[in-house]
């Protein structure tokens, strides 16, 4: 049957009224429409009309196709607890005000394809039983959320394709029984905390932040990311998860979807942020930013998958001050999580809370009881060390042992023996990590023997192979004693010549490598040979084995 915008206002009077087929296409509702608990027991079409003022279906039921496609709605469409039986049509909708979808119950197909949000769209414990389609939906409030699918409950596949989102979009408790098609491209922040996937998923997002807080996969899903930061604390993994950069813009056919993104430079790259109550061991990245990842709290660390080039945070670059107002520092450069940064910027003795160093600040900055110790820094770089480690990828763990070491050679109670030696390695060699210091500590100490040599060690001139002796009364037995005289180092002035520095520098380097240096020496020169024997192998090792962990694989 076919009505007059007049003459339904004045049969939907009455609330609850029961209606067969209903035909209103292109129908205009100037002073909007009321039909709260109104049942259509037969088809109801509202293809292209148009809605002034407020349209209020609330507990209204369509027991059989609802079309409303390509209508206008320029007031608030109240569609709260609806009940659609069959498919529910609002393909090119578009909604002037708010739309609220409120309890709203599918048990079909729900098509908003192409429809257009102009203010909050609300689908808060929604339950869609069928499959629901908003592709290329446009969402269009700035502000605030736009909307809200809150507690939403969708049983079978959530078609998102190339859906935009211009404020926030909250997905907080939804439950996807099926995939969540993608991409999704959303100008604020995706939060999908404490939403449960249930089944497989490969979905891309465009978003400046994304909220996966408490999030609960119990299948496989792999999540293609663009400019987002992402948060992922307290998130149940039950499977392998992937999160990872995707280096393509997203496209609709052949439309970007990402004009409204921001275009700064480096903007594209994808952040995580805290990784806290999460089971790493199901988890793998992919190209992401890690600079900004709190790792503490998180459970396996060791077992976490890293791939492709995923950033990590370097020192402070340029002279610092060091521990001391008179000291000043430069700081070897590295991967350093971002633990150590808060721990690194915690006033000291000589250190102000406004003067950080140029190290970051965590949100307890500078309380030191809502900061991470040092050994909870030194877990961190102990499980990502081997993590790497177990992927062969030794130049990349090697800067996590050098952390690790670091919190070690820093920690308070780390016994103090134990911490002079580890000072002394550090000094030497940066942990056996940096091959220039030891390099720089070899020629040194080579510099320092030479000199010595050159001072104490080396007799004044060759000793000569004549020999003394004298015949003892009763004659037999001859006694020749050497002529040690000339193995006494010379004057000071005759210390420092060519030769001399020649023989010195051969003692040396035969030194160095084990070998005997042939060469006769003064007392002090035999125990200054011996010294340099002992120490001088040991640096040229640790310059070896630095240089061996840059280039192994």
């Amino acid at each position: 049957m076919r009505f007059t915008a007049a003459l339904w206002q004045a049969l939907t009077a009455a609330v609850g009224t029961r209606f067969g087929q209903a035909r209103f296409d292109t129908a205009h509702f100037p002073n909007g429409m009321r039909c709260s608990g109104v049942r259509f027991a037969g088809p109801a079409y509202f293809e292209g009309a148009f809605f002034e003022g407020e349209a209020l279906f609330t507990g209204a039921e369509f027991a059989d196709y609802a079309g409303f496609e390509a209508a206008r709605f320029t007031g608030g469409a109240y569609f709260r607890e609806v009940r659609f039986h069959g498919e529910a049509r609002f393909v090119a909708v578009r909604f002037g005000s708010g739309a609220f979808f409120d309890g709203v119950s599918c048990a079909s197909t729900a098509r908003f394809a192409h429809a257009w949000f102009e203010g909050a769209a609300a689908f808060t414990s929604a339950g869609f039983q069928g499959s629901v389609h908003f592709t290329e939906a446009r969402f269009l409030r700035p502000s605030d959320t736009s909307a809200d699918f809150s507690d939403a409950h969708f049983a079978k596949s959530a078609g998102f394709y190339g859906a935009r989102f211009q404020g926030r979009a909250v997905f907080a408790q939804a439950i996807f029984e099926h995939e969540w098609r993608g991409p999704v491209v959303c100008t604020d922040e995706l939060w999908m905390r404490g939403a449960v996937f249930k089944a497989p998923l490969r979905i891309g997002i465009a978003a400046q932040r994304v909220d996966m807080n408490r999030v609960r996969c119990d299948s496989t899903a792999a999540f293609h990311l663009r400019y987002a930061a992402v948060s992922l604390r307290d998130a149940v993994l039950a499977e392998p998860i992937t999160l990872s950069y995707e280096p393509m813009p997203f496209m609709a056919g052949t439309r970007p979807l990402e004009q409204e993104m921001p275009r700064d430079e480096g903007s594209v790259a994808v952040h995580l942020l805290r990784l806290s109550g999460v089971n790493a061991a199901h988890l793998v990245l992919t190209d992401v930013d890690l600079s900004r990842c709190e790792f503490s709290g998180a459970y396996h660390l060791d077992q976490i998958s890293l791939s492709g080039r995923c950033g990590y945070g370097t020192p402070p670059l340029g002279l610092r001050h060091g521990s001391t107002w008179f000291s000043i520092c430069w700081w070897s450069p590295r991967r350093v999580v971002v633990e150590e940064q808060y721990w690194r910027a915690l006033p000291g003795e000589n250190r102000t809370d406004a003067d950080t160093d140029g190290w970051l600040t965590g949100l307890g900055h500078p309380d030191p009881a809502q900061s991470p110790t040092a050994d909870d820094v030194a877990i961190v770089y102990r499980q990502l060390r081997k993590a790497l480690e177990d992927t062969k990828n030794e130049p990349g763990a090697a800067d996590f042992y050098y952390g690790e070491m670091e919190m070690r050679r820093h920690n308070k109670a780390t016994p103090r023996g134990e911490r002079a030696l580890l000072h002394a390695y550090w000094l030497l060699s940066g942990y056996g990590l940096r091959a220039s210091r030891a390099v720089a500590a070899l020629l040194c100490a080579m510099a320092v023997t030479v000199l010595l040599l050159l001072l104490y060690g080396l007799p004044g001139a060759p000793p000569t192979p004549r020999m003394t002796g004298r015949i003892p009364a009763g004659g037999g037995e001859v006694v020749l004693t050497p002529d040690t005289a000339a193995k006494k180092p010379p004057k000071s002035l005759h210390r420092f010549s060519t030769a001399r520095m020649e023989r010195a520098g051969r003692v040396v380097v035969n030194s160095v490598v084990f070998r005997s240096s042939g060469q006769d020496l003064t007392q002090q020169g035999v125990w200054i040979e011996m010294g340099s024997r002992l120490c001088e192998p040991v640096l040229f090792g640790l310059a070896v084995l630095a240089a061996r962990g840059r280039v192994q694989r």
